[in-house]
């Protein structure tokens, strides 16, 4: 029993570990140049700008993505635990692969912005850069925003108000039972 007990620690450790590694970094790009953030938002101008996501391929397979003009996500924090955490992977918005509208969906669900090599299928631009064996960069083009309750668009020229993003990794969905949280970023964007 103690060898059994002893086990399952050392599993959920090595598991945890490894997670803990991933390589994962995100930018805001507007006219080829990152922009830094001040304060945990960023000044945009009203034009178009992308997400670039940079990760491990072994241990991350996409992005959960909430945007949206309240702050309701967004005021949650850095380490507060999310309530609906376990419900997120349901709660998702229905996207085209390789991003064809150059688009983002507001809305009070969630996108999930996956790449799957295997399958030539994900919700990232076509382009996937490789950084090496293991690490891939993709990128989503903003050009306008997507409402998928009305069905409509908005060009970034017209968006006058804050946009608030959130960025969740979890565990991948192959290794999900209990959805776990691996890696969380907030984005305020002002638009000028």
């Amino acid at each position: 029993m103690k060898t059994t007990i002893s086990l399952f620690i050392f599993a959920l450790l090595a598991t945890s570990t490894v997670f803990s590694q991933a390589k994962i970094s995100l930018k805001i790009v507007q006219n080829g140049a990152a922009i830094a953030p001040v304060n945990g938002e960023y000044e945009l101008k009203k034009a178009p700008f992308s997400v670039e996501f940079t990760f491990d391929v072994n241990a991350v397979d996409g992005v959960f993505v909430n945007a949206d003009f309240t702050d309701g996500v967004y005021k949650i924090g850095d380490k507060a635990p999310l309530a609906d955490l376990q419900d997120i992977p349901f709660k998702i918005v229905k996207e085209d692969n390789f991003n064809p509208n150059k688009q983002i969906a507001v809305s009070d669900n969630w996108s999930f912005w996956f790449y799957n090599k295997g399958t030539n299928e994900y919700r990232w631009d076509r382009d996937i850069k490789t950084v090496d064996a293991n690490t891939v960069t993709a990128t989503r083009t903003i050009e306008q925003l997507y409402f998928p309750v009305k069905e409509k668009t908005v060009k970034m020229a017209e968006v006058g108000e804050p946009l608030y993003l959130f960025f969740l990794v979890t565990n991948p969905y192959n290794q999900r039972g209990v959805v776990r949280e691996q890696y969380r970023q907030r984005a305020k964007l002002n638009f000028k």
